[in-house]
């Protein structure tokens, strides 16, 4: 994005008003304590985004030469002990461990219960099958058919061809470390027969047979790495317009009259929590059920509860992915196929509302009998 009337990405607008803000902030906690404290506590979590992107940039320069790239959901507790780490060798072997583990395949697999990638479902599953049991000879050259397929189909081009070279707004993976840099790496030709062993998944070895000696961890681990950041890619690409579009809204700047109607609900939410009081307790007998119908008020507590049990009673975890707060508001798909896979086995058949209480103006229990 390069006119400048583009929105910034997420990282840029959260430090340009940072940077807008603090002086203000620390002026006004001249005068109050309270602002003083929360002056303090935004510079620490401030603080805390910076070093987060500094350990990404310098991930990318250190790692993304040995065939690692970067991508949105790569974890910043496994970036983080990889730069603090000075021996590279012992880096590499936590980066391994990471992307091997039985967690971090579990949630890669909840990407693939999208529409958008469950026809590659079946062969992720049978490499996950075969790293279980380190056959990486099996599982490499799988995750590379899924790889191949997942970029030509999205893009038309072979992920060696181009296939994931566009630029897309907002996203790790278009960065420094991150796809493009990555298939230069990976995608290099190999000419002749090289029987050593090799520690990243070079697609044109692998696949031709050059390189016959690439049943290791690491290359799994970095193929497995790989697939990650072309499904991260794929997906901030599918939605680059609408999320052009909400960043452009949010960062707009709002004129007088806007600004007097935010002001002007600000109060009346004030107004509303102040007069607020709790209703009465109601507890000891049957409110609601699955075979009973209920009076509770439309926009109440407790009827979204029902909703959210007769979701699970019906096993629509699209909708249950509606009702659960998702704080890096991943896709509606993703957290439906993470719930599918946490609640799948759970069979519900019978559930009884027994107790409403309200506790705050934005808190209420509802107790549940199941």
């Amino acid at each position: 994005m390069t006119d400048d009337n583009d929105p910034l990405s997420t990282n840029e607008h959260v430090s340009q008003q940072y940077e807008q803000m603090r002086p203000l902030v620390g002026l006004l906690g001249l005068f109050s304590r309270d602002i003083k404290h929360r002056a303090k506590d935004l510079d620490e979590q401030f603080a805390a985004l910076k070093r987060i992107k500094e350990n990404s940039q310098e991930f990318a320069e250190r790692f993304g030469p040995l065939g690692w790239t970067v991508y949105d959901r790569l974890s910043v507790d496994a970036v983080r002990d990889a730069v603090t780490e000075a021996d590279d060798q012992l880096a590499e072997e936590s980066l391994v461990l990471h992307h091997l583990s039985s967690d971090n395949l579990k949630h890669l697999g909840y990407r693939f219960n999208t529409s958008a990638f469950r026809a590659w479902q079946e062969l992720f599953q049978r490499a996950v099958e075969r790293l279980s049991s380190e056959d990486y000879i099996s599982a490499v050259p799988l995750i590379l058919i899924v790889i191949d397929g997942i970029c030509t189909t999205k893009s038309g081009k072979h992920p060696f061809s181009g296939g994931a070279d566009a630029p897309v707004f907002d996203t790790e993976t278009t960065g420094p470390g991150g796809i493009s840099d990555g298939l230069a790496i990976l995608g290099k030709t190999r000419r002749k027969l090289d029987t050593e062993a090799i520690d990243c998944p070079y697609r044109h070895g692998i696949v031709h047979g050059l390189n016959p000696n690439f049943g290791n961890a690491f290359v799994a681990a970095k193929a497995v790495n790989l697939l990650q950041t072309m499904i991260d890619y794929f997906e901030r690409k599918e939605d680059e317009e609408e999320r052009i579009a909400k960043a452009a809204e949010d960062q707009r700047q709002p004129s007088w009259t806007e600004l007097a109607n935010t002001m002007s609900k600000t109060q009346e939410t004030k107004r509303r929590i102040n007069e607020w009081e709790a209703r009465p307790e109601v507890s000891g007998v049957c409110l609601a059920s699955r075979d009973e119908s209920h009076e509770f008020a439309d926009d109440s507590p407790e009827t979204t509860a029902t909703i959210y049990l007769n979701a699970i009673l019906s096993r629509n975890f699209g909708e249950l992915a509606k009702l659960t707060i998702d704080y890096p508001n991943r896709s509606i798909g993703y957290r439906a196929g993470n719930l599918r896979e946490t609640l799948g086995e759970i069979e519900l058949t019978h559930w009884v509302v027994t107790a409403i209480r309200d506790n705050a103006p934005a808190i209420s229990e509802v107790d549940v009998e199941v």
